[in-house]
Order: structure tokens, then sequence, then C-alpha cells
């Protein structure tokens, strides 16, 4: 009988030690902390490389970082990639699952229109959204969550205003678009910004033209830019329209500064006509000097290199060197872990206001966001044409 019970108290205290364990290691499993963040984009189709070329950044970011300290413990980091093929109603039932599935952060997405559809579930939950390649304006004042680390379209064309206003300094200028929606809407704003009670003083004429490339008679409109004898021609176009401008213009001796933007600041322009006509054209193209063509940033260079290596261990993407908005998405992510830091906090509605008076240096340049949550003071780079080739503008 003694021995019956001596091997039930034996078999008691196996018994009990293993559920002690078990709930200890169950316990362990349960305090595991781990950041979930989203990334919403276009993965399949004809734009897939938006989306690969984000999920490449964010998982770079992500092993960079992880794993990280917040409000004294650590974190594991998961990327969670879900694609929104580019369409908006696809991209508002995206968000829903990403909400459900616990995300603190998201970037994306790739459009104006999917990144509208998305911020309004998101807004629901205090879910900071980092879009790193939609630029409209129309996103502004989209919700207290919306953040943008590109230029948007008004600041690109702000940014060309500041240029003719600061380094050129005209006091006549004539504005040719291409007839086309983007180009209108472009010298439109731009003239209204030359035409401001700030520059009112300085600008003395502003001209504009219309141009339609199937019926134009470029002789005749160089034949009234030769009569309108102003300092600059600003045009928003195509690149081959630009140059059968210019070749026209500087035959008959017009000696007026040539500026554009980026449509027109293409290598291919200096295939269409011969360099006399080209030399001394400049473009405002709306990228930071860090990222732009002949950039020497060794941030900029250093992610390139790290980029590359990376790449061929992200699954199911075919994309081998960064592509335009990589170093935003890399840049968005470690915005969002920085903010968490800064509240000591992982939880949406902890850390959103951290994010919004944030100041970071990144690949991209100064971060910091407006109240509509657009970049303040968004760089642009300026090229010009010297001795048949583009270089950076040095004043």
């Amino acid at each position: 009988m003694n021995k019956k019970f001596s091997f039930f108290i034996f078999a008691s205290i196996i018994f009990v030690t293993f559920t002690v364990f078990s709930a200890a290691a169950s316990s362990c499993t349960q305090r595991e902390r781990i950041i979930k963040i989203g990334s919403q984009n276009v993965m399949t189709g004809d734009f897939r490389y938006y989306g690969q070329d984000q999920i490449i950044s964010m998982n770079l970011a992500a092993k960079e970082l992880a794993p990280v300290r917040i409000g004294g413990f650590d974190y594991k980091i998961s990327v969670l990639s879900r694609d929104d093929e580019g369409n908006a109603e696809k991209s508002f039932l995206v968000s829903q699952e990403l909400i459900q599935e616990g995300v603190a952060g998201v970037i994306g997405s790739a459009f104006n229109a999917t990144t509208k559809a998305a911020i309004p579930n998101y807004l629901e939950y205090n879910i900071p959204l980092i879009t790193t390649s939609a630029p409209g304006t129309d996103l502004n004042k989209a919700g207290s969550n919306f953040f943008r680390i590109i230029i948007n379209n008004d600041q690109v064309i702000e940014n060309v205003g500041s240029f003719i206003l600061t380094e050129i300094k005209p006091e006549k200028i004539v504005l040719i678009d291409d007839g086309k929606e983007y180009s209108i809407n472009f010298n439109v704003y731009l003239k209204e910004i030359l035409g401001s009670d700030n520059a009112a003083g300085q600008i003395k004429s502003i001209k504009d033209y219309s141009l339609s490339p199937e019926t134009e008679d470029f002789e005749l409109l160089a034949e009234n830019l030769l009569i309108d004898d102003v300092e600059m021609v600003f045009y928003c176009g195509d690149y081959s329209n630009l140059a059968k401008i210019m070749q026209t213009s500087k035959e008959i001796g017009i000696t007026s500064a040539f500026l554009t933007e980026k449509l027109s600041m293409d290598q291919g322009i200096l295939q269409l006509t011969d360099q006399q006509y080209l030399e001394g054209l400049m473009a405002v193209v709306p990228q930071p000097p860090s990222l732009a063509m002949f950039s020497e940033n060794p941030r900029a260079i250093e992610f390139w290199r790290k980029y590359k290596d990376f790449a061929p261990e992200v699954k199911d993407t075919e994309i081998e060197e960064p592509g335009e908005f990589a170093a935003y998405a890399y840049d968005a992510f470690y915005l969002l872990i920085e903010a968490m830091k800064k509240a000591n906090s992982a939880l949406p509605e902890d850390y959103l206001s951290s994010l919004r008076d944030i100041s970071y240096e990144g690949v991209t340049g100064k971060i910091e966001f407006d109240s509509n949550g657009n970049l303040k003071s968004p760089q642009s780079t300026i090229f010009i044409i010297k001795n048949g080739s583009w270089v950076r503008f040095q004043k």
C-alpha cells in the first residue's frame, strides 16, 4: 500500500512539474512580442515592380532593425505583404484584411486612387499609412493618419517656380504647354506662382503658348518667341517637341534660356538634334539630390549596395536593383520604428503623434511632415546640358 502511495506521489510530482513547465513555455510563447508592418501595393500585372521593389526595401529594413527595443521590451518585426492589384476596390478590402491581421503601421499604396480608398479604414483604427509613390494633391487632408515621403504634384511646380525666381530672376518669361492636361495644369499653377504678389515686382511679363504638336508650325512659334524677346522659355511636355522648339529658335538667333521639367529631362533628347541647339537647357527634376542622377551621396550608394545584395533573398520578386521608390519605402519603414521608439509604444494610437512630429535624416534626405502629412520643404534637383551631356547644375 505504501509502495502504491509513494508511486502515486511520484507520478503526481512528475505531472505537476510537466504542467508547470508546459504553462511556463506557453506563457513565454504568449509573451513573444511582434510588430507587424503592412505592405499594401500592386504585386501582380504590369505594375508589379512597384510592390516588389517596396517589399524588398521593407524586408531589408526589418532585417537591419530587428529585434527592436521599445518601452523596455524586445520586439520581433514581421512584414505582411498584400496585393491590392492597383485597384481601388481591392485596396479597400486589403486594408480591412491588414487591420484584422493586427498591423501597427502600413506602407503603400502605389497610386493615388488606391491610397485614397484605403485611408478611411486605417484612420478608424489610428493606423498610420505612409505612401512612397502617390503624388496627388487630392490626398491632402485625407486624414490625420496619412503621410507622404515623396514630393507631391503641387510641390513639384512650386520648386520650379522657386528656381525661376531665385536663380534665373527673369523680367519676362514665356510658358509653353503641349496641349495635354498634365502640361496645361502644370503651367496654369506655375503662372499663378510667378504672377503672385511676392513675384510681381520681379517678373514684368508672363506670356503662354499652347502647342499642338501634330499641326504646329515650329518656325512660326520661334518667330513669336523672337518678338517676345524674353530671358527665359519654360516648356512642359515631351522632349521630342522641345528639341524642335529649341532648334528652330536657336536657328533664328534666339538667346533665351530654356528650362523644362521631368518629362523632357531625358537622355533621348540628345539624339534628336545637334548639340549646339540644346546647350544650356536646364531641367528641374522632382528627386532629392541624394537620389537623382549622378548622386555621390554615401548613404544612397550604401543603400543601393545593400539592396542588390539582399534582393535575391526575397521570394517571388524579379528585381535586382532598386527602383525609383525603393529608398522611400526603406526610409518609411525606419520612420515607423523610430516613431515607436520615441513614443515608447508600438501601439498606433500611442506613436501616431510622434510620427507627425518626427525629424529624421534618411537615404532620401531630411524628413519632416506638415499638418497635412506632406513633406516639409521637399527638394528637387537641377540639371543642365553642357558639352552635349546632362550634368548637375551649379550656379
